[in-house]
């Protein structure tokens, strides 16, 4: 047994003494604290415990806070959806009311003007905020989402995306909807919108009837010519009542007239209740358009031909041929009766020539007016017209006047009189004059250009000279194939596309009648303008058509041909640009616009061309459909590869379809300067592609002023000879504004060589480049316009002029120009107003240059068509003889189109999305227009669907809502639960801790009194 000495007896009373201390000190802090550690060393296990109960229950509080918030956001969102519910459902009622076909014009003015006002509280309604913050505004929520703009319509500017917060760990919640969640852009409205045109715009085109298909409804407009073929100057000369349209004898409709016109047109349907139609002005600019929607959210086709109703220019009764010089054997009189009776008396004493008879009828015989027309072989005749049109008359001729109007010689006694009637002179029909909505670009039919009446067709029969035609419409398909033909005509082409296509395509072939005018008094030469057809294909649904060539044989492109190719060619060929300062990794750019849609794509090098950098069109192709379809998030574009490395590009809607090269986008590059070239080098760019010309200054013969112009636009740029193609693409840049689109290609940066430049309007109009001065445009291979030198003065009125477009011909008679001007002498000025007068539907302008001394007729094309000008019939007024030609200037693409460009085609309306606010512009007009159909069996649905929307979004909130209050519900359960086990692991339980700290404090007493007991002091420890 081991041996117990005092020191070690003492050691453990000590030791347990301070034991029980420490007990009791524990037990204090516990019961003083109320927690059963002090650090977590006290307890590592249950420390940790704690914190992470603490935790969860501090997040669990922040949560229920961030619920309370949401439910706050959710409940004014709700208060707000409410409110708009009541708008709409107040909105439908008025929509069913409109729907009364016993309502009067006041009672639909008086609804249409009650659904502009809950537009607009509507609007305010969905700026609904709380505490500064608009709950529909998405992020964004100090903004307030729907706004006016300029034009007055609702636009949304806040973004799309929804207020979260953090209702459970790792878990978010929505709290808010966003603008486009309640009001979204699902509703479609097909759109005709015209390009630019000045905001002086004059339209004095011959009467066309303009057809307008909503659906199945249609309705048409007449716009009839404003024509007296009498120019109202001085007396009856050769050019009044020849049946020509010259100088001063036209009047004009501005595009408000039009605008109005159209929207009150009744008598061949009331339009108004099919569209609307309004005029958009930008002053600043001073260009204006012309837009026509469907104001049911249907699509909208838009057509026009000639007007085929007989027009009576006025009434006439003409005379017998007379040599020239001829007078009556005996004296007589002219008695003229007016349909209302009034009678006038013109006596002849016999000596008087036809000429003379006609100015003694101009000068005594109010409302007549008389003119001598040259018949040939020295014959003439006399022809006398009222002035007022349609107005009837008749003519007693009465002994020796007998003979002016077809009687024997000599003068029978028996029979003294001779009694005429007046009978009207009738318009020809004409389609070589009209197409104001072609002339717009807002054309949705397919036209072909005009042929001659006689056209032998095309030859169909030669080794790969088949024509080949594909069409689409839909979920309609239709391939043409003619190989056995020697001649196809027109007629014969639209009976095989007919067989082939089936009922879903409509083919005509419209015919336009000759016009021949009277001859002067005196042999000189003769206006004409001989009798044309063309092909119309439109589809009976209203639907897109895409038509195109497949057979890739030069020669063999007839649809190209004839104009009716809807679709945008290309071909291989280029190289993609190389250069030391261009990142070989940065790709081409282009633009790409389909209706009012534009997209930028990017080709890489690796995607489009091969180890040598040579591009493949086709996949240049591919890749501008992928991109864009995707970026889309439809079926948009669609592509065809004919082989052979030819392609096609086509929009699936219909819409217009534009592509531009675009600038790099390489920092070590001028931004501005250099475009990839992709779209140029493959002739997919829209507009004017000029030649390859060499990189340096133009020279001191080519310095001048070219212009460049659309419908709407122009700008002059002057160069000067040291300016080289680049520092011009600059100059037309700074000049032209955002009107234009430039392209400056150079393929290889580092080695100066060949460059390109590239025009096109970004509006979509064909573009006209002139040289004013100089030879710039032509150096640089881009002028598409007639540049013609004509003789010096004085005017040399013999024989005459012919210019061709678009199939037909105009010959000019040079012997009746005449002072139009009144300058004092007839000059080349008076030649370019007759060309514009004759050209009244404005498939070309005319206008007189001057550069070097020396005079140019200048003519512009602003639909893009080819022109060709001639001296015909001995004329020399074209000094350098000859046909002269416009250039076309389409890239690598073949000659043979009608157009000097790549222009845009459209065969559908634009598809633009739009919101319920665009509904409600379009019920209002519908409202106003008294379109009741319109608004039963189309707008009425539409306004459903939006309530259906509406109350999925309230479903919506409401769900999120009750979620938010279950799940606050719980996780306040849950905090009780987790403080109660907190409070148990960390806690102290004072009963336990008093009764322990009794038992302690008692053992701890008694150690004390043991110890006492057990250790006895002695001297020795006080001195040790």
């Amino acid at each position: 047994m081991p041996r117990v000495t005092n020191s070690m007896m003492q050691a453990t009373v000590l030791a347990d003494m301070h034991n029980n201390l420490s007990r009791l000190l524990k037990l204090q802090q516990q019961m003083s604290s109320g927690k059963l550690y002090n650090r977590p060393s006290d307890n590592p296990v249950d420390v940790t415990r704690e914190l992470a109960l603490g935790t969860t229950i501090f997040e669990n509080v922040q949560y229920v806070r961030n619920m309370d918030d949401g439910i706050t956001w959710l409940k004014n969102t709700e208060t707000a959806l409410d409110q708009v519910t009541s708008v709409v459902q107040r909105i439908r009622e008025l929509a069913v009311y409109a729907g009364n076909g016993a309502l009067e014009d006041v009672d639909m003015e008086a609804i249409a003007q009650e659904l502009a006002s809950l537009k607009e509280e509507l609007r305010l309604t969905a700026n609904y905020s709380v505490e500064g913050r608009y709950l529909l505004s998405g992020l964004n929520t100090s903004v307030i989402p729907f706004q006016l703009d300029a034009n007055g319509n609702v636009v949304y500017l806040g973004n799309e995306q929804r207020v979260y917060f953090e209702t459970e760990r790792g878990s978010e919640g929505q709290v808010s909807l966003h603008g486009r969640d309640v009001f979204p852009t699902n509703e479609t409205q097909y759109v005709l919108a015209s390009v630019e045109v000045p905001v002086d715009f004059e339209w004095t085109g011959r009467s066309e009837i303009l057809q307008f298909q909503v659906g199945d409804r249609v309705a048409k407009v007449l716009i009839p010519e404003k024509w007296t073929d009498d120019d109202s100057i001085g007396g009856v000369d050769d050019t009044d009542y020849n049946r020509f349209r010259d100088p001063n004898e036209l009047d004009s409709y501005s595009l408000d007239e039009i605008a109005q016109l159209i929207n009150s047109s009744l008598s061949m349907g009331d339009v108004g209740r099919l569209v609307s139609v309004q005029v958009i002005k930008d002053e600043a600019a001073g260009v204006q358009r012309l837009e026509i929607h469907s104001h049911t959210g249907e699509p909208v086709q838009l057509t026009s031909w000639p007007a085929t109703d007989p027009e009576n220019l006025e009434q006439g009764i003409e005379g017998i041929d007379r040599v020239l010089g001829w007078t009556p054997s005996a004296a007589g009189t002219i008695t003229f009766t007016w349909d209302d009776g009034t009678l006038s008396t013109l006596a002849l004493d016999g000596t008087e020539t036809l000429d003379v008879i006609a100015g003694k009828i101009n000068s005594d015989v109010e409302g007549m007016l008389a003119r001598v027309v040259d018949t040939g072989g020295g014959n003439q005749r006399l022809l006398i017209f009222s002035q007022e049109t349609g107005k009837k008359f008749s003519i007693t001729a009465s002994e020796g006047a007998r003979e002016v109007f077809g009687d024997p010689v000599p003068f029978d006694p028996l029979d003294p009189e001779l009694q005429l009637l007046s009978a009207p002179v009738e318009k020809p029909s004409d389609h070589s004059h009209i197409d104001l909505t072609s002339l717009f670009r807002m054309e949705t039919a397919v036209k072909s250009t005009e042929v001659a009446a006689g056209w032998t067709g095309f030859d169909t029969t030669g080794a790969g000279q088949e024509l080949y035609w594909r069409l689409e419409s839909g979920n309609n398909r239709a391939e043409v194939i003619i190989n056995d033909d020697p001649d196809l005509t027109l007629e014969e082409l639209a009976t095989r596309i007919r067989n082939v296509a089936g009922s879903w395509l409509e083919v005509t072939v419209e015919t336009d009648e000759q016009d021949q005018g009277l001859p002067p008094g005196v042999a000189g030469g003769t206006n004409a303008e001989n009798a044309t057809k063309r092909l119309v294909l439109r589809t009976k649904d209203g639907q897109a058509l895409t038509l195109y060539d497949k057979n890739t044989t030069a020669g063999a492109d007839y649809a190209a041909q004839l104009g009716v190719s809807t679709v945008t060619k290309g071909i291989t060929g280029g190289t993609f640009p190389t250069g030391a300062a261009l990142d070989e990794n940065l790709p081409a750019l282009v633009s790409v616009t389909v209706g009012d849609k534009e997209f930028k794509v990017k080709l890489y090098r690796e995607d489009v061309a091969d180890a040598l950098n040579n591009l493949d069109g086709v996949k240049v192709a591919e890749e501008i459909v992928r991109q864009v379809n995707e970026q889309y998030g439809g079926r948009l574009l669609g592509t065809d590869d004919l082989g052979g490395g030819q392609f096609v590009l086509y929009a699936k809607t219909g819409e217009p379809l534009r592509i531009v090269d675009l600038p790099f986008g390489d920092p070590e590059l001028k931004a501005d300067e250099y475009s990839g070239g992709i779209a140029i080098q493959t002739g997919l760019q829209t507009g004017l592609i000029g030649g390859t010309v060499a990189d340096g200054p133009v020279g001191a013969a080519n310095a001048g002023t070219f212009r460049i112009s659309t419908l709407g636009r122009s700008v002059e740029i002057a160069v000067l000879a040291t300016d080289t193609p680049q520092m011009i693409a600059e100059k037309v840049r700074l000049n032209a504004g955002d009107w234009l689109d430039v392209s400056f290609v150079d393929t290889d940066l580092d080695n100066p060589g060949n460059v390109q430049l590239s025009f096109a309007a970004k509006d979509g109009s064909p573009v006209s480049v002139l040289d004013v001065s100089g030879g710039a445009a032509q150096f640089l291979q881009i002028d598409n316009t007639v540049r013609a030198e004509l003789a010096a003065a004085p005017f040399p009125a013999v024989g005459n002029l012919e210019i061709t477009v678009n199939g037909y011909t105009h010959s000019i008679d040079l012997s009746q120009i005449r002072d139009f001007d009144q300058s004092g002498v007839v000059d080349n000025n008076d030649l370019v107003a007759a060309i514009n007068s004759r050209f009244q539907g404005q498939d070309l302008r005319a206008e007189l240059l001057t550069d070097g001394g020396n005079e140019f007729l200048a003519i512009v094309s602003d639909r893009g068509y080819r022109v060709e000008v001639a001296n015909a019939g001995g004329a020399t007024i074209l000094t350098g003889g000859g046909v002269q030609t416009t250039a076309v200037r389409n890239g690598p693409l073949p000659n043979t189109s009608p157009y000097t460009q790549n222009v845009t085609v459209r065969t559908a309306a634009n598809q633009r999305q739009t919101d319920f606010f665009g509904l409600l512009d379009d019920l209002i007009a519908a409202t106003k227009a008294e379109d009741r159909e319109g608004i039963g069996h189309s707008l009425l649905g539409k306004i459903d669907d939006f309530m259906d929307n509406l109350l999925r979004q309230r479903t919506a909130t409401g769900a999120l809502m009750n979620r938010y209050e279950t799940s606050q519900s719980r996780l306040k359960m849950n905090n009780i639960s987790l403080t109660d086990l907190q409070s148990k692991v960390a806690d102290t339980d004072l009963a336990d801790a008093v009764t322990r700290f009794q038992m302690a404090q008692s053992i701890y007493s008694a150690s004390l009194a043991v110890i006492a007991r057990i250790i006895q002091p002695s001297l020795v420890d006080f001195l040790s």
